[in-house]
């Protein structure tokens, strides 16, 4: 799926995130939603002190008497009766993972041993959490629960957790550490951005195993997308307050929430924008796209610092890249093999009304076969910056509260009064993007780009968000 990444969030990316949060399946002990499924293995990161934590109170909300009700059947011996997963589980659920098999799939999970909740955020949660769990082995599994509009249980994820309690890198060794613990190409950027709008590489901090490499970005395109919105408010063919009507033919898969809305239910451009930030909302940055025109985005690329804009040329809509990349292969084969002017003609070519994308299928890399999009972290730390010079004009007010209504993970404000980011995942790619401010107006841009051909090697966005955190907090202290 196309998203944020971010602790608790494929295009995925994210804040805690909304309670559709979906997950490549090799990459986790369990991962059941209205998008997508999983194959059980073994939980990561063992500790000696894990299976001694004290177990941590969960909210006194909707959400969290689901958690209750999960670690209970995590601590039976048998599955539940049909009849009360049917009544659990949204039909939605149910519709991508029939009852035997989620049946099935928690007595596997039961079999790992006890569980214990050490931690669990937001605290105050009513629709969306996700807990982390410690095991008898001393492992830490990650959990995560979504309820609809009904109450019902539209997520749940079982993957790969970490201590919560894990300390933040303090220095560029320890910081190249954490990155070195992630198997898959990567490529990190701190930089300082000047008055001139250059980012310059802050001296002594790693650059991963790739550092220059054109590489995935999953949602990290949205960037561009806000970038062509300024740039169509500026010229006076777009406004923040104008209307947009969600169809069919926008209509995109998750992340985000827009597209379980009813056709004609309206946005505005900058609540759009909002969502496409915030949340990942790839149905907003659809409509975006279509407000703006797919040309206009291909074009703001170069004015906001891509060295090659041809690598997103033509540019895929998150609907063209769900077919493209997950409907007929044979789309996802002749996009790998054809030129600009082919793939134009095929993006041309492809039908409007409801996307007939199975979003189980969403699980497997596609990045291999450009279908994603590509840029290299110096790129993003050009674009951030140019976003930032963007939001002094008066066509590009609403950028700066846009890009920071979701800092990425819970960062020290103290340090960083302001800071902005964007992230994303898709199947075998995680990206994260931040801009931080400190107090006297002094500029930073931590860019991690992750890209790998199993898909289990980049699921688990914590340790990149501890990557970012110790950068930051290095910078802070230097």
């Amino acid at each position: 799926m196309l998203s944020d990444a971010h602790p608790t969030s494929p295009l995925r990316t994210g804040r805690r995130r909304g309670p559709r949060v979906a997950a490549a399946a090799a990459a986790v002990l369990l991962a059941v939603t209205a998008c997508s499924s999983g194959t059980p293995s073994a939980p990561t990161s063992p500790t000696d002190s894990a299976s001694t934590r004290a177990a941590v109170t969960l909210p006194d909300t909707p959400v969290g008497d689901t958690a209750r009700w999960v670690l209970r059947v995590l601590a039976a011996s048998e599955a539940p009766p049909v009849a009360e997963l049917e009544r659990r589980f949204a039909p939605s659920f149910l519709e991508q993972i029939p009852v035997s098999d989620l049946a099935a799939v928690l007595v596997q999970v039961q079999e790992q041993g006890s569980y214990t909740p050490v931690a669990v955020a937001p605290p105050d949660a009513t629709t969306a959490l996700e807990m982390t769990l410690a095991t008898e082995g001393g492992e830490f599994v990650a959990v995560q629960i979504g309820l609809d509009a009904d109450g019902l249980v539209e997520t749940l994820f079982f993957g790969p957790g970490v201590d919560p309690d894990r300390p933040v890198p303090s220095s560029w060794p320890e910081v190249e550490e954490r990155l070195g613990e992630i198997d898959a190409r990567s490529s990190l950027l701190v930089a300082r951005v000047g008055d001139d709008g250059r980012c310059t590489p802050v001296d002594g901090a790693p650059r991963g195993r790739d550092p220059d490499a054109v590489l995935p970005l999953a949602s990290t395109i949205k960037l561009y997308v806000l970038g062509a919105v300024v740039e169509a408010v500026e010229a006076g063919d777009l406004a923040w307050d104008d209307t947009l009507t969600l169809t069919d033919d926008v209509r995109s898969l998750p992340s985000g929430t827009l597209q379980d809305e009813p056709t004609g239910t309206t946005v505005t451009v900058r609540e759009a924008a909002a969502q496409m930030i915030a949340i990942s909302d790839n149905t907003a940055t659809d409509l975006l796209v279509a407000a703006v025109g797919r040309e206009a985005v291909e074009a703001v690329q170069a004015t906001m610092g891509h060295h090659d804009p041809a690598l997103n040329t033509p540019l895929l809509t998150t609907r063209d890249l769900f077919r493209v990349g997950w409907g007929d292969p044979a789309l996802r084969t002749a996009w790998a093999d054809g030129d600009a002017a082919e793939r134009r003609v095929l993006l041309d070519g492809l039908p409007g009304g409801v996307l007939d994308v199975d979003p189980a299928a969403v699980v497997t890399p596609a990045w291999q076969d450009d279908a994603d999009w590509f840029a290299t972290a110096g790129d993003l730390c050009a674009a951030h910056a140019w976003l930032q010079e963007a939001a002094t004009t008066p066509a590009g007010e609403p950028v700066r509260d846009v890009l920071s209504a979701n800092p990425g993970f819970d960062v020290d404000t103290a340090a960083w009064p302001y800071v902005a980011f964007k992230g994303g995942s898709a199947p075998g790619v995680m990206t994260g993007t931040w801009l931080a401010e400190d107090a006297a107006g002094d500029t930073v841009v931590v860019v991690v780009q992750l890209a790998a051909d199993d898909p289990a090697a980049v699921a688990q966005p914590v340790t990149m968000v501890d990557v970012a955190a110790g950068a930051l907090a290095v910078v802070a202290g230097s």
